[in-house]
């Protein structure tokens, strides 16, 4: 017995002890790359329903350092879709309950807790603390800003929407298409959004999963910049198409050179 102890054979799961074996699984598909040894800080913008999946399997992926930023509290009506929380969190800060959780599904996990608004006057210094912003907004006035914020300070940026049975998710790079390429800018008065219309729980963790896949490959080395996955639950339908830069893009043709807060009509809400 004792003269196999101190050997391992190829391919072997490690010891239970070292703390690895939980990221095991995710190890293997990330080419064997412990993430949390890479100085890889994710700042997520909402602890809601695109939220929620984005942490937990960020945080079992092994991704070294999350900051999350959120201002509201949990409430009943939450818990369908934000998969979180539970009954004995209504009333409570979402983002101390989301760090309690991540912390112990990965004990090593490094986590920051900002309880406020992604807001412009502190968005940039946020932005350049990180190695890439994954946003959950309810509303497009904060996902606009997340996305002129990331192009400004050079950061990667995974973005998504749902609303009722269906959303998108979208990468974007500093080089590549932006969210203002897809939608110009803030919709008046026609775009619903998911705090007014409602979402079915599955879409959100659909598409907050793909917006971890979208991350994790951005933390491997790929580049997924312009990708925009389209998810349709109605239709059990998923398509990924590939956004150009417009050439009349506002963001990407360098018009865009500051974070007026006029530019965000409506509140910035995380």
């Amino acid at each position: 017995m004792g003269c196999h102890r101190g050997r391992q054979a190829a391919g072997a799961r490690p010891n239970r002890r070292d703390g690895a074996l939980r990221h095991w699984r995710a190890l293997l598909q990330l080419g064997g790359v412990l993430l949390m040894s890479a100085p890889q800080r994710v700042l997520v913008v909402g602890a809601g329903g695109l939220g929620s999946p984005v942490l937990r399997q960020l945080a079992t992926s092994g991704v070294a350092h999350i900051t999350v930023i959120d201002d509201d509290v949990v409430d009943e009506s939450n818990l369908q879709r934000q998969t979180l929380y539970t009954g004995d969190d209504v009333g409570q800060s979402k983002i101390e309950r989301a760090a309690r959780v991540l912390r112990k599904l990965s004990p090593g996990l490094s986590v920051h807790t900002i309880e406020g608004r992604f807001v412009p006057g502190t968005a940039m210094a946020l932005l350049s603390d990180h190695s890439l912003v994954v946003e959950g907004a309810d509303n497009l006035a904060t996902k606009f800003l997340v996305a002129d914020a990331a192009r400004l300070a050079g950061v990667p940026a995974v973005q998504a929407g749902a609303v009722r049975w269906a959303g998108w998710a979208f990468c974007a790079l500093p080089d590549s298409a932006c969210l203002r390429c897809l939608f110009e800018d803030i919709p008046r008065d026609q775009v619903e959004t998911c705090a007014e219309a409602g979402v079915v729980g599955p879409v959100v963790g659909v598409l907050g999963g793909l917006e971890a896949a979208l991350a994790l490959r951005l933390l491997q080395g790929e580049r997924p910049g312009g990708e925009l996955w389209h998810y349709d639950a109605l239709k059990g339908v998923i398509r990924k198409t590939f956004v150009r830069r417009r050439s009349d893009c506002p963001l990407c043709a360098g018009e865009i050179q500051d974070l007026r807060m006029e530019r965000y009509t409506a509140a910035c809400a995380a």
